[in-house]
């Protein structure tokens, strides 16, 4: 904590500034940012919780199965999100994001179809959109992540690492911590819950099956993820 908590309060050592070529990244990461069509209304992309003038870091939070990006952040009976409230006493140098994307396996309705990479992607663009909006690409990351969403994450990281697309490596440059909440870094017993309704009783009218066999235990994908990170 030591360590994050100076991650935090560091100065950072050249000021930030608007550029023409920021803008031009700008420009180009608004067009390569598209989404899967979703069926339904889900509050997906970046939300700021926290705005800070003259912040040295980005806190990301990315939450994981079946949450969104404001009901999983708020305490029960509440209804700020506790980052918003706890976190800029102690960074008070922190900018504070969520962000969302659509994390149900089963739904009564239509699920979503995008896989963990379309979500991984997404991620990557709107970040690296946001925080070149916000004159913000070259600032200290750090992500919070819980469950799913620790997996979204690292799968990001991973596709911004020596990206051909030079503008959206700054995620991988930046990212200087990140805490895993609950990650099933190498699957699931969720997988086969989730199995029980979505196969055996037909209490569900669709399930997102390409998210359901990454949480598997022995899928070869999130094995691979874990290799390279």
């Amino acid at each position: 904590m030591n360590n994050l908590t100076r991650v935090f309060r560091k100065r950072q050592t050249k000021p930030e500034t608007s550029s023409d070529t920021e803008n031009n990244q700008t420009d180009q990461v608004q067009q390569s940012a598209k989404h899967s069509p979703t069926p339904f209304s889900f509050p997906d992309g970046v939300e700021v919780l926290h705005e800070c003038l003259d912040a040295t870091v980005d806190v990301c939070l990315i939450h994981g199965l079946t949450g969104n990006r404001d009901n999983t952040w708020t305490a029960h009976g509440q209804s700020t999100p506790w980052p918003k409230i706890l976190l800029p006493p102690e960074f008070g140098r922190a900018r504070i994001v969520t962000y969302g994307y659509d994390a149900y396996l089963v739904r009564k309705s239509v699920t979503g179809s995008n896989r963990l990479i379309d979500h991984a992607k997404n991620l990557l663009n709107d970040l690296t959109t946001d925080r070149a909006c916000h004159n913000a690409s070259s600032r200290a990351l750090i992500f919070i992540a819980h469950s799913l969403g620790g997996l979204v994450c690292k799968k990001a990281i991973l596709l911004s690492r020596n990206n051909p697309e030079t503008h959206l490596r700054g995620i991988f440059d930046c990212t200087k911590g990140i805490i895993f909440m609950g990650t099933p870094h190498k699957g699931s017993w969720m997988a086969d819950w989730a199995k029980i309704p979505a196969g055996a009783f037909g209490l569900v009218k669709s399930t997102n099956k390409s998210l359901l066999k990454i949480l598997e235990t022995d899928d070869q994908l999130l094995e691979a993820i874990q290799v390279d990170f």
